[in-house]
C-alpha cells in the first residue's frame, strides 16, 4: 500500500511530536512500508526506533522487535508506552503474572509492539503463539550482533536465519549505528536482505568533540574534567569491576554524585543504580566496557573512558551514548599503551582462532586511532567505510589543536630528546619518562641508567607533563617508535637538537568547553524547566528525559511558549504528551 507525505506527516506529529522526519527516516520508512526488508546503519541519535514504531502504527498486526538487551527493552517499552501505542516486552526476568499478561495481549491482538531477545524468540513454544498473530514487520536491532567482525558478535544471533522460515511473508528491518562494510555484508546474506535495499547514514555525529588524553595522572584528571560539567550527565567507563568500584569511590569520597555499574553487583543493586541515573537522581555512573548500559537516555552530556575500548566500534557505540538529543557532547578518552597489553590479557579467550583473529584487528585499530595525529573523526568514518570531506573537523583534539595558541617547548623537548640519545635510542616514553625524573625503579637502575648525564634533571617537571610532550613530538613527527616502543630519532629530532628548528606545543585540551550560545537568562530558565521536568517524571514514574528531552526544555527556553499553540510547536512535544501533562494525577 502507498501512504502519502501528509499521512505519514499526521502520524509522526500526532503520536511523537515533529514537524519533520530526520535525514534518512522518511526513506527507511517508505521502503518498509512498501514490504522491503532493509538494513538501515545509522549513527546513535539518528532516530532508528522511529523507523519500525512508525510502520508499526500504520501496518496491520504486530512488530516483532528483536533486542539483546533486557534494560533496553525495558526503556523503549516504556517510552512508547507514555506516547499511547501498545507495548510489551516478553523476557527471563519478568515474573510469571507479567509473562502470562503479554502473551493474552498478544492473544488478543491488542499489540503493536513486542521485544524479545533472540534466545527466548526462538523457543518453540513461543513460535507457536507468535504464529497465531499476524506478524508483518520484524525489526532486528543492535543487527551487528549477527556476524563475527561485529563488535559485539552474539551466536544466537546467527539463529535469526531460520525466522523466514516461520514468517516468510514478513518484512524484515535490521538496524544497527555500528557496521563496518564486512558487517554489513553478512546480516544482508544471513538476514537475505538484499544489498539493494542497504541504507547507510552518515556516521558522523558532529556534535561530539572527541578527546584523547595521555593516562598519566588520570583521576586527578578526570577530577578536573568533571570540574567542568556540574550538574551534568555522563558516564565513566573502566575496564575491570575493580577499577570500576575503585573510581567511584574515590569520586563519592571527593563529593561528586556518582553510582558504580557492573556485572557483579546484585541485580537489585545494578537496577536502583540505573534507574538513579535515568531518574537524574544521580549524576555519574562509572560502568565496566565489557557490560552495556542498554539505556536510550537522551542527555548524557560526556562518556569518559579511564581505559582502552577493545575496538573502534565498541568506543564509538559507547560515545555514542552522550548528545543522543543533538546537544554539544564531549567525550573524552584516556590512552595508555599498557593497556593494549592488558586488554590482550582478558580478550584473547576465544578457542577459535578465526575470532581472535578478528579480535586482534580491531583491538589494533583501536591503538592505532589512539596514537594517530590525523583528525578523530575521519578516521572513525574510515573504518566504517566513509570519507570525511572536510580539513578540519573543529571537534577533536588533533584538529582544535591546530589552531590552539602555541607555547614554546623547544628547551623541554631538547632535554627529552637528549635522553633518547643517551639511553641510545633502547628505552620506551616510560622509561625515558622515570631516567629524566630520578626514578630509582628496579628496572632503571638495573639498566645503568642511573649513571646517564641527564639522570634526575628533569625532576621538577611532573610525568604527566613530560607525557604530555612526548605526546606532542610523536604527533609532528620529533621521535617515532620502534619494536617493542623503543623511542627512536627522526632528521627533525635532530634539527631539534641542535637549535636549527624550535619546537612548540598546544596545552592539554582537557580543559577545552564546548561553547553555548544560550544567554544567561536562558541558562536559567533552563535549569528551572530542568526541575520542573524531574518533579513531573518523579510524581509519573518516568524519567525525566521521556518526558521532555533537554533539547525541547532548550528551545522552550529560547522560545518561551505562552499557549498551548506555540508549546505544540516546540519539537518533541507530542499531542499525546499535552495529554499526559494534562492528565490528574
Amino acid at each position: 500500500m502507498q501512504y502519502t507525505q501528509k499521512q505519514l506527516l499526521d502520524v509522526l506529529g500526532e503520536r511523537f511530536g515533529y514537524e519533520s522526519f530526520l535525514p534518512a527516516q522518511e526513506k527507511v520508512i517508505r521502503q518498509i512500508l512498501a514490504g522491503e526488508s532493509t538494513l538501515a546503519v545509522m549513527p546513535t541519535g539518528s532516530g532508528k526506533s522511529l523507523c519500525f514504531q512508525l510502520p508499526a502504527l500504520m501496518l496491520k498486526g504486530l512488530c516483532l522487535v528483536v533486542s539483546p538487551m533486557i534494560s533496553l527493552m525495558k526503556d523503549q517499552v516504556m517510552q512508547v508506552r507514555d506516547l499511547g501505542i501498545e507495548a510489551r516486552m516478553y523476557n527471563s526476568l519478568m515474573t510469571q503474572a507479567e509473562q502470562q499478561e503479554t502473551l493474552s495481549e498478544l492473544a488478543s491482538g491488542q499489540l503493536k509492539l513486542l521485544y524479545v531477545a533472540p534466545e527466548t524468540l526462538l523457543k518453540d513454544w513461543f513460535l507457536s503463539n507468535l504464529k497465531a498473530v499476524k506478524v508483518p514487520l520484524i525489526a532486528i536491532d543492535e543487527a551487528h550482533c549477527i556476524s563475527m567482525w561485529g563488535h559485539n558478535f552474539r551466536p544466537e544471533y546467527l539463529q535469526l536465519a531460520q525466522l523466514r522460515e516461520h514468517f516468510p511473508d514478513a518484512t524484515y528491518f535490521a538496524l544497527t549505528a555500528t557496521a563496518i562494510p564486512k558487517v554489513q555484508s553478512d546480516i544482508c546474506s544471513l538476514l537475505t536482505i538484499p544489498e539493494g535495499n542497504m541504507i547507510l547514514e552518515s556516521f558522523d555525529r558532529p556534535n561530539l568533540l572527541l578527546i584523547v588524553e595521555p593516562k598519566q595522572d588520570s583521576y586527578n584528571r578526570l577530577v578536573r574534567f568533571l570540574s567542568l560539567h556540574p550538574d551534568e550527565s555522563g558516564i565513566v567507563y573502566c575496564m575491570t569491576r575493580k577499577r570500576v568500584d575503585t573510581i567511584s569511590d574515590k569520586l563519592i569520597t571527593d563529593g561528586f554524585s556518582a553510582l558504580p555499574y557492573h556485572a557483579g553487583l546484585s541485580d537489585e543493586e545494578r537496577h536502583a543504580n540505573q534507574e538513579a541515573f535515568i531518574r537524574d537522581q544521580v549524576q555519574i555512573v562509572v560502568a565496566t566496557i565489557a557490560f552495556g548500559m542498554g539505556i536510550d537516555k537522551s542527555n548524557v552530556r560526556f562518556v569518559v573512558h579511564m581505559d582502552l575500548p577493545k575496538s573502534l566500534e565498541t568506543y564509538y557505540q559507547e560515545v555514542g551514548r552522550a548528545g543522543r538529543d543533538g546537544l554539544p557532547s564531549t567525550c573524552l578518552l584516556f590512552y595508555s599503551i599498557a593497556d593494549f597489553f592488558s586488554l590482550k590479557r582478558i580478550i584473547f579467550d576465544n578457542p577459535d582462532p578465526k575470532q581472535n583473529h578478528v579480535t586482534q584487528v580491531h583491538l589494533d585499530a583501536m591503538v592505532r586511532y589512539c596514537g594517530s595525529n590525523q583528525c578523530r573523526r575521519a578516521q572513525i568514518l574510515k573504518w566504517f567505510g566513509e570519507n570525511y570531506a572536510k580539513s578540519n573537523c573543529d571537534m577533536c583534539d588533533i584538529c582544535l589543536d591546530k589552531k590552539a595558541e602555541k607555547i614554546d617547548a623547544s628547551r623541554q623537548a631538547q632535554i627529552f630528546l637528549s635522553a633518547i640519545f643517551r639511553a641510545q635510542e633502547d628505552a620506551t616514553a616510560d622509561e625515558i619518562i622515570k631516567i629524566l625524573r630520578g626514578s630509582r625503579a628496579k628496572a632503571i637502575l638495573r639498566a645503568g641508567y642511573d649513571k646517564l648525564s641527564v639522570y634526575g634533571i628533569g625532576k621538577e617537571t611532573s610525568s604527566k607533563d613530560w607525557f604530555a610532550l612526548f605526546s606532542a613530538l610523536k604527533q609532528q613527527s620529533g621521535l617515532v617508535q620502534g619494536a617493542y616502543y623503543k623511542l627512536k630519532l627522526t632528521p627533525k629530532s635532530w634539527a631539534i637538537l641542535k637549535g636549527e628548528e624550535g619546537f612548540s606545543m598546544s596545552q592539554s585540551l582537557i580543559s577545552q568547553m564546548v561553547e553555548s550560545d544560550e544567554t544567561q537568562e536562558n541558562g536559567l530558565l533552563f535549569d528551572e524547566l530542568r526541575n520542573l521536568r524531574r518533579q513531573l517524571a518523579d510524581e509519573r514514574g518516568f524519567p525525566p528525559y521521556i518526558v521532555f528531552s533537554d533539547r525541547s526544555l532548550r528551545e522552550m527556553a529560547r522560545a518561551y511558549p505562552c499557549d498551548l499553540q506555540s508549546f505544540r510547536a516546540i519539537p518533541g512535544v507530542a499531542s499525546t504528551s499535552l495529554a499526559n501533562m494534562a492528565r490528574p494525577l
